[in-house]
């Protein structure tokens, strides 16, 4: 049994154009590859990216463990043979009730049958001489007994061999020669029939240029015929081509032969015209397509005749970790696809002959970049397949079921079980994975089996507070997925290592026992607690063992739990809708029908890229997408002089009364988006009218304020927030340096962007303010912005000084007459606190509005008196951090105090998005460590108490981003967010939430 490494050594990024911006107006980058942790094969064949042989799965203890706890019994064991060194590689296939191991030592193959009660049967037997380097080898049960081959090292050439075994271990006659080589030979398996078994190796053909700039590794497939008579020796046949330089493979042994899964490399491109150069946005989009495949399937016959390739998935979006099992008659293939963006675990199903019967689909609802993990095939007679595969945008929720502790303990693998129509299980569970590879699976009779290495947790700790070790651990699961047993794997031969072996591979289960082999370090002698590896002297031997897997009562907690419906609130789905460069802001309004319209800005420093075409002046791109239920609409880009610290704002206006003769005086679901351009070094506010589709219908320069000033710094504008004023317009608010130091100003525009009223200045004091937002009440449109003024402002009714003395930042809030956009009274200072608040967000509810923002430690940022700069990703890492609620009722006063939400476990918090409808909630980014997190939470408006956190998912990007989530509605059921992909590309995402 080997193991596959859940991120495939493959780059992830989009390949559909229709979700990707690129060229000059995103300056793509070329996903790096992922490695992989590989190991030694045991006997299966997969899809890897040549010219590394494939992992294998074998669990490893980590060294350097705390020491047993005591008290719950061993498993049972009995020692079946003695390597030498732990890296030599035992080989174990069952035949009916029996079974045989096979392995090498003083350069001899050993052979040893195995009952069916896990008991050896006999003596070892030798089955002749073995090269001492071999890197993979295969055993097989075929017709007449079993079939081993392998890979030999011989000097500088390959070779391959076959050996016929009988059902006692016996040889039938001496190793055959099937091939040798000066070529690389990497990888190889035995496929048996009814009349034999075919052979298939692999053999790299190494790429022709330089693997970063996108040339990637190609294999050929070649075989050989293992024909045995009754009681005769195999006769293998001349080597043949299977398959030329594919991407990847992975094939499955049939009655009739074999089946043989294909990853194609995509056409080649078109000839550039001579004397064109390539653009270097084009150059890495060819780059990553190379990287990526189509689906095809071929057949072999048991006299090895190849069918025509089918084609199951013509699409170039396939990764190469292709995987085919044999399901209820029919081909069940599955792979990590890019079609979408994201990364998908898609399935098909193809008949024998080669009818596509299910076409390619995504087998699990969207949720962010996924990875296949294995498909295992069900027991001999039928059944249900099992599909594994990792979501990385994965939640760590804590303890389910009183089983396993995800957080912090390692990746956690999803499970469905999946039938011959391609349609997964409703059953689900997850699976604990502390190790960069997959865990051994096996079908267990209708159900399935595990070994995986996790964290050995009792279910009633004697010492909750010490950590745990992390040892190889078995689970068993029923039909339903629900865990029967678990317990770690420990037994009597490894006494000197508390119980637990070095190695843990080859996991197979018969008529409902199961049973896996486990060796020892070479040489391992006792130690003061752990199962780490023990120095080995030459020549030092570690005892295997086959170690019984039962279900019966125990002590330990399963690092695995039934996938239930979590309690709401929940992410039920993720999706991309583009990718491209880093964002800097996204924002998000609700259309009818439970569509949302999108815009996002993307992040750019000027002077700092030089990407755009000679003689043109190009910025921030700005962006905007359509999402609804029944899939996305077009993405639009509306300009490429976008700034990024404009930031960018929309707002929906419902359909105008129609006049007297029945006509509207405009389209439902008119949007209007505010954002600020850069041109010739200048930034201006501009508003923008899109439809339903975010196609713009209008556009208009709001400001046409000089920004030159001589000897000193261009003024700016940023900080863009917009609202729909219920009487037909919109009023607009943004900060403004045109009068030396930032305030904010406010704007009002009729349906066709008009100004109705010009530029008002909002604020008046000696510092910066920053960061304004803006929500309409009846008659009335109320701001509040982060602002820096002093403490004793008279207008602020005093404040909190910083670092320094200095003033750190305090958030504010303002009324002003909705027509006339006049203040109505004095400003107020919502909290003064000693931290810099920075990131306010407002949302209304019928009895006011509930107001958020984020508190960090005041540092340069906030001295400085800017809250822009608190803005980018450095603030999204900082110490410290908390998000802070406070309400305001229907007359602008204070409802209670205000209400601090740290992040979990006291994490510092990034950003917080709100939504209030009947209930408040909320969904706030916090950085534990190196990622970032989203957690949800809800409240009644006017609650007192910190509500509870739910952790949603975690991001891939870095702690070091500013996620800018947002609400599309007052429900909160759609949250919009950035977030970098694992290829390092900037994406926005799209969330649905189940609330309670």
């Amino acid at each position: 049994m080997l193991v596959r490494s859940a991120l495939p050594s493959v780059r992830r990024g989009p390949q559909r154009d229709a979700g990707r911006l690129t060229g000059a107006a995103l300056r793509c980058r070329a996903p790096a590859l992922l490695g992989a942790a590989l190991a030694l094969l045991l006997g299966c064949s997969g899809a890897a990216q040549a010219p590394a042989a494939r992992p294998a799965r074998v669990v490893k203890t980590p060294p350097g463990q705390p020491k047993a706890p005591e008290g719950p019994p061993l498993l049972p064991a009995q020692v079946v043979a003695e390597l030498e060194g732990e890296d030599a590689a035992p080989y174990f296939a069952r035949r009916g009730d029996e079974a045989l191991l096979l392995y090498a030592a003083g350069g001899r193959l050993r052979t040893r049958v195995i009952g069916a009660d896990g008991a050896p049967r006999g003596d070892l037997v030798d089955a002749g001489p073995v090269a001492a380097d071999v890197p993979v080898a295969a055993l097989r049960a075929g017709p007449q007994g079993y079939i081993a081959a392998w890979i030999e090292q011989i000097g500088g050439s390959r070779a391959v061999r076959v050996l016929a075994l009988d059902p006692a271990g016996k040889p039938v006659a001496p190793a055959s020669p099937v091939a040798q080589t000066a070529e690389e030979i990497t990888w190889l398996d035995v496929l048996p029939n009814a009349k034999g078994a075919l052979v298939l190796w692999e053999m790299p053909r190494e790429a022709q240029g330089d693997v970063d700039q996108g040339d990637v590794d190609r294999v050929d497939v070649v075989m050989t015929v293992v024909a045995q008579d009754k009681g005769a020796a195999i006769k293998p046949t001349a080597p043949a081509s299977v398959a030329r330089d594919v991407l990847g493979w992975h094939a499955v042994a049939t009655e009739r032969g074999a089946a043989v899964a294909l990853v194609l490399p995509p056409a080649a491109p078109p000839p550039r015209a001579q004397g064109k150069p390539a653009r270097k946005a084009e150059a890495e989009d060819a780059a990553d397509t190379e990287k990526l495949g189509s689906i095809a399937l071929l057949e072999i016959d048991a006299t090895g005749k190849v069918s025509a390739p089918v084609a199951v998935s013509p699409e170039p979006t396939a990764q190469i970790d292709l995987e085919i099992a044999a399901v209820g008659g029919r081909y069940l293939l599955t792979w990590t696809d890019e079609r979408d963006i994201d990364g998908a675990v898609y399935l098909a199903a193809v008949e024998p002959g080669g009818k596509v019967v299910v076409a390619p689909r995504q087998a699990t609802p969207p949720s962010g970049e996924q990875a296949l993990v294995s498909l295992v095939a069900p027991s001999a007679g039928g059944g249900r397949a099992l599909l594994a595969w990792e979501d990385l945008l994965r939640p760590r929720d804590g303890e389910r079921d009183g089983g396993a502790e995800p957080g912090g303990a390692g990746r956690l693998i999803h499970l469905a079980s999946v039938g011959p129509d391609g349609a997964l299980g409703a059953e689900r569970a997850a699976l604990v994975f502390s190790a960069s590879g997959p865990p051994d699976l096996a079908a267990d009779g209708d159900g399935f089996a595990a070994v995986t290495l996790a964290p050995a947790r009792l279910k009633a700790p004697r010492d909750p507070a010490a950590a745990p070790p992390v040892w190889p651990t078995f689970v068993r699961f029923g039909p339903d997925l629900s865990v029967r047993a678990a317990e770690p794997v420990r037994a009597a031969p490894f006494a000197a290592t508390d119980g637990v072996p070095y190695l843990v591979r080859g996991l197979s289960c018969h008529k409902g026992a199961c049973v896996t082999l486990a060796s020892a370090a070479a040489g391992a002698g006792p130690q003061q607690g752990g199962a780490g590896k023990a120095s080995s002297a030459a020549g030092a031997r570690a005892p295997l063992a086959l170690v019984s897997l039962p279900v019966r009562e125990s002590a330990w907690r399963a690092p695995a739990f039934r996938e239930d419906k979590a309690p709401p609130p929940r992410a039920t789905a993720v999706r991309a809708l583009a990718e491209g460069d880093h964002l800097a802001r996204v924002a998000a309004a609700e259309l009818d029908g439970g569509a949302a319209l999108v815009a996002w800005v993307t992040y750019f420093v000027e002077g700092a890229s030089d990407a755009a075409p000679r003689g043109q002046d190009l910025s921030a791109t700005l962006a905007v997408r359509a999402a609804s239920p029944g899939g996305l609409g077009k993405l639009n880009v509306l300009t490429q002089k976008a700034s990024s610290l404009g930031g960018v704002a929309i707002a929906t206006a419902p359909p105008p009364p129609a006049d007297p003769k029945g006509k509207g005086g405009a389209s439902p679901g008119e949007s209007v988006i505010a954002w600020v351009a850069r041109e010739r070094g200048e930034t201006q506010v501009y508003v923008t009218r899109v439809d339903a589709t975010g196609a713009k219908l209008a556009q208009k320069k709001l400001t046409t304020a000089p920004r030159k000033k001589q000897g000193g710094a261009a003024s700016e504008a940023s900080d863009v927030a917009i609202a729909y004023d219920g009487a037909g317009g919109f009023i607009v608010a943004w900060v403004d340096t045109r009068d030396g130091n930032a305030e904010v100003y406010a704007a009002r525009v009729d349906r066709a962007l008009n100004r109705t009223v010009p530029d008002r200045r909002i604020t008046n004091a000696p510092l910066d303010a920053a960061e304004v937002q803006i929500a309409v009440r009846g008659q009335e449109a109320w701001l509040v912005w982060s602002d820096a003024r002093p403490a004793g402002d008279a207008a602020a009714g005093g404040g909190a000084a910083g670092a320094g003395g200095e003033a750190a930042g305090d958030v504010f809030f303002a009324r002003l007459d909705a027509k006339t956009l006049q203040r109505i009274g004095d400003e107020s200072r919502l909290h003064a606190s000693p931290e810099h608040s920075r990131s306010p967000v407002l949302a209304p509810h019928e009895g006011g509005v509930l107001v958020g923002w984020v508190d960090e430690p005041a540092g340069e940022d906030a001295a400085a008196g800017g809250g822009s700069a608190a803005r980018g990703g450095a603030a999204a890492g900082g110490s410290g951090g908390r998000a802070w609620l406070v309400g305001l009722d229907n007359g602008g006063a204070v409802q209670g105090p205000p209400v601090a939400v740290a992040g979990p476990d006291g994490t510092p918090v990034s950003s917080i998005a709100l939504a209030c409808d009947k209930a408040c909630r909320g969904v706030l980014a916090s950085a534990p460590g190196d990622s970032v997190v989203l957690s949800a939470f809800s409240l009644a408006p006017g609650e007192a108490a910190a509500p509870a956190l739910k952790q949603l998912a975690w991001l891939t990007g870095s702690a070091s981003q500013d996620v800018s989530p947002v609400f599309a509605g007052r429900s909160g059921g759609s949250l919009f967010f950035a977030d970098d992909a694992v290829s390092g590309s900037g994406r926005v995402r799209w969330m649905t939430i189940a609330w309670p």
